[in-house]
């Protein structure tokens, strides 16, 4: 990515912000929709199969309500002791005693049971008396079944038969039957079958819109199921959401199965039909937003042109302002930027001709200076020969300052500094014609420190001129030392020193760094001092005069200066 342009990786950048975004935000809010409708799939399913429940729990309590009656009831249960051997109607009697049962049995069924559920009573000779005639021959064709599996010694109780099915028709019952026996004997007298069809259970499990369910008895039998629902759950890896219940009355197992797909698949089909149309979107707006992006880009690499052709030195490079966005106004500012530029070059390159001119006058103004050295070095070689040491000494300090002088742009260090002022006091004994004591106290740390040349000449000459011409013993001081982390030097005298006023004004005019101040101000030594120091080292060097108890003035110079600063200096200055 780094080898992008600028404007290419915040383009990419911007488009990864919004895609990934967008992205988190479908897959996190799928994956929440998905998992909510699968728990709330799963609690549905739950209550669904807890009506079911209920609903055969009434089913079976009306069952056992009814058979429990029939069982009870003195005078049924005799019509029943006396019907028990009839084998046919061979008599009137026969048929009352036929017609007493059926009634009762009928109306036993209508006020208890609904439509769907019949009783079926078999004497010991297979007499069959029904409450309706529906489902009579479906009796008839399994009676044999049916009475083989019931147990004829566990009376007063329901026994669960199970499946059976009319093979003409092909409609099911599930039989429940139920020993009654004799009126005082416990054999049985008949057996109560009782139907429920089919299309009861199919009528429970009509509200089932999605996924499966199925009804297995206690053994794990069909009672109903339309599906390939297993009584048991045995792949593991099936991911279909399962429900099952345990019926109350009877133990049969309800279960019901919805698969994934039925429960997410419109969810999943959007998420991804919404993926793929971010996806083209996606690309769609990246080779747009790449259009739009070199429309505005273009702009930026004119620019670029113009700025790296002006670089290589075509300054008549301008750009071509159209418009009025901020483009267009940045461009007219980098051309007024580019004019200034070319202008500035042009007065450097006059500066820098001037300069070539001034430098040879200079070059040729230094023959007159070297005509005086060469003269005052002949003069004093001819005051030695006749033995006229002071006066030789004094051209010889002359010499050396006018040496200085020609040389006064490079810098010197302290030491040498103090031997140019030396120099300097022989000459003003002379003019001034008197005798003037020069000590220097240098710390050794200090002689290294590199200072423009003839910078304390100045301090010097104001304490000569104004302070030391009418004291009959001059004396001059000059002190370098450590403070801290700044390098002081005093120079003081046993002048007359000056009034207090005086010296306030004239310390304040040396700490102010105003030139026009500076303009009005006679004495500008001391202020060239100043400025030279501060543009050797920094601006927070300082100038301070002292009135001095004894006497005179001291004039104190502080140089803010590192001292391994000072011992690379001094090393610079040995080199």
């Amino acid at each position: 990515m780094s080898k992008l342009s600028y404007h290419r990786r915040i383009q990419l950048s911007f488009l990864v912000f919004i895609f990934l975004p967008i992205i988190a935000v479908s897959v996190g809010s799928y994956i929440l929709i998905k998992d909510s409708m699968i728990e709330k799939v799963q609690l549905s399913n739950d209550n669904f199969l807890n009506v079911i429940n209920d609903e055969i729990a009434r089913t079976i309590d009306d069952i056992s309500f009814s058979s429990f009656y029939i069982v009870n009831d003195t005078r049924f249960k005799e019509y029943l002791s006396d019907f028990a051997n009839t084998e046919r109607l061979n008599s009137y009697n026969d048929y009352q005693m036929y017609k007493q049962i059926e009634d009762d049995l009928s109306l036993i069924t209508s006020k208890t049971l609904n439509y769907n559920i019949r009783m079926f009573l078999v004497n010991r000779k297979d007499f069959i008396i029904s409450s309706n005639s529906e489902g009579m021959k479906n009796v008839q064709l399994n009676l044999k079944a049916l009475l083989q599996k019931v147990d004829t010694k566990q009376l007063e109780s329901l026994q669960w038969l199970g499946l059976f099915t009319d093979a003409t028709s092909g409609k099911s019952n599930y039989f429940i039957a139920r020993v009654i026996p004799y009126l005082n004997q416990k054999d049985p007298a008949s057996i109560l079958l009782i139907s429920i069809s089919d299309s009861y259970f199919e009528g429970l499990l009509k509200p089932v819109q999605f996924g499966q369910a199925a009804l297995f008895d206690s053994e794990g039998k069909i009672i109903l199921n339309k599906s390939d629902i297993n009584f048991e759950k045995t792949d593991k890896k099936n991911d279909n959401l399962r429900s099952e219940i345990i019926l109350d009355k009877t133990g049969w197992k309800l279960v019901y199965e919805t698969t994934q797909e039925a429960l997410t698949g419109q969810i999943s089909r959007t998420f991804y039909t919404a993926i793929a149309c971010i996806i083209g979107l996606f690309f769609v707006f990246s080779i747009f937003s790449m259009y739009i992006a070199k429309k505005l880009y273009t702009p930026i690499q004119k620019l670029q042109r113009v700025v790296r052709q002006f670089g290589m030195g075509n300054l008549d490079m301008r750009l071509d302002v159209k418009g009025e966005d901020d483009i267009a106004e940045t461009s007219k500012s980098i051309n007024t930027m580019l004019d200034q530029l070319q202008k500035l070059i042009a007065d450097i390159e006059q500066e820098q001709e001037q300069k070539k001119v001034m430098e040879l006058e200079a070059l040729f103004m230094q023959i007159r200076p070297h005509f005086l050295i060469n003269t005052l070095n002949s003069i004093k070689f001819s005051l030695m020969l006749q033995k006229d040491q002071l006066h030789s000494g004094v051209i010889d300090s002359l010499m050396n300052l006018l040496r200085a002088y020609l040389k006064v742009s490079e810098p010197v260090t302290l030491q040498e500094e103090c031997r140019l002022l030396r120099h300097y006091a022989d000459i003003m004994q002379i003019r001034n014609e008197m005798q003037i004591d020069l000590q220097f106290q240098l710390d050794r740390s200090t002689e290294r420190l590199i200072i423009p040349k003839l910078v304390l000449q100045p301090v010097v000459e104001n304490a000569i001129v104004h302070g030391l011409v009418d004291v009959p013993d001059p004396k001059i001081i000059v002190r370098a030392s450590w403070d801290k982390q700044d390098v002081v030097i005093v120079i003081e005298d046993n002048g007359e020193g000056m009034e207090q006023e005086q010296l306030d004004s004239l310390n304040h005019l040396l700490q102010n760094d105003d030139p026009e101040k500076y303009s009005s101000y006679e004495r500008v030594g001391l202020i060239n001092v100043v400025r030279r120091l501060r543009l050797t080292f920094d601006q927070s060097v300082s100038l301070t005069l002292q009135s001095l108890d004894t006497g005179g003035t001291a004039a104190i110079i502080r140089i803010p200066i590192q001292e391994s600063e000072l011992l690379v200096s001094g090393e610079a200055a040995k080199l």
